[in-house]
């Protein structure tokens, strides 16, 4: 009930509404827990005092909602501790264990105690370890990357090697050089390219005209004349499409023949640059 008042009161946006709700759901905890302190009597003397039922409530809420709140913030997955089926025995855990240390017992203190201590370590490495960055094999694997797509050309020379991104169906690179327009680079499995084509595999032309020439060496050279020029060299090859995209015609041909014909694996240096794209959870 206090979880959700509170959440409720965030949400309107007025810092004094959520204080003042959050005051008065804890108050009503606080009562609550004064009453159930008849229960403690036989565990816990103090509470048989008036004065100790009112401090032995307020050390447990205290204490128990600190500790939740601490863990819900170091939660490991974003959101996990927030949804209330995690959370009500997460929190009631910490409330127990809050009771707990009001025990005599000095031995159930220290057991407590390092009951206690387990779990904050335990959160703490979990905050810790979602804190780092995922390994290549981690990031390539949450996103369903295909890893037979991860494939560049040596880059031309005066040319850089850029990795752009990846995903389940495809994966880009580009070229630079400075002073010269990029090329890029996207690996696709057959059939990715939803363009319409004629018989001969050329894209069929919607409000340009579009020319396709043989290149040789299983090669298309695709060019794109309009408002937006541009060629495209098109290499099929072992179930996967290789495209080389640049603008205009003053870019050397060559250097988009040497991408397609010197075609690898990508290097896990070369792939790193991935590691700050988004990464699915």
């Amino acid at each position: 009930m206090q979880y959700e008042a509170v959440l409720i009161a965030f949400f309107s946006g007025r810092v004094l509404v959520a204080i003042a709700v959050f005051a008065i759901a804890a108050a009503l905890m606080v009562g609550l827990l004064a009453g159930f302190a008849r229960a403690a009597v036989p565990f816990v003397p103090f509470t048989r005092r008036w004065r100790g039922r009112w401090a032995w409530a307020a050390g447990v809420y205290a204490s128990g909602t600190v500790a939740t709140i601490g863990a819900v913030a170091l939660a490991p997955e974003p959101g996990g501790l927030s949804h209330s089926v995690l959370l009500f025995p997460w929190g009631g855990a910490w409330y127990a264990l809050a009771a707990a240390c009001f025990l005599p017992s000095a031995r159930m203190r220290l057991a407590t105690l390092g009951v206690g201590v387990v779990l904050a370590a335990g959160v703490g490495y979990g905050a810790w370890a979602s804190a780092q960055p995922p390994t290549l094999d981690e990031w390539l694997a949450a996103n369903g990357v295909d890893r037979a797509l991860l494939r560049v050309g040596e880059p031309p020379a005066g040319y850089t090697l850029r990795v752009n991104g990846a995903a389940e169906d495809s994966f880009g690179a580009q070229y630079e050089r400075p002073g010269a327009p990029d090329l890029h680079l996207a690996v696709q499995h057959p059939g990715q390219d939803t363009r319409r084509t004629d018989a001969s595999g050329c894209p069929v032309p919607v409000g340009e005209v579009i020319e396709c020439t043989d290149d040789g060496d299983g090669r298309r050279l695709i060019t794109h004349r309009g408002p937006y020029e541009h060629r495209e060299l098109r290499l099929r090859q072992a179930g996967l499409t290789y495209t080389v995209t640049f603008e205009g015609r003053t870019v050397d041909l060559s250097a988009a023949r040497h991408i397609l014909t010197t075609l690898r694996p990508a290097t896990t240096a070369e792939l790193t640059p991935l590691l700050t794209r988004p990464m699915r959870r």
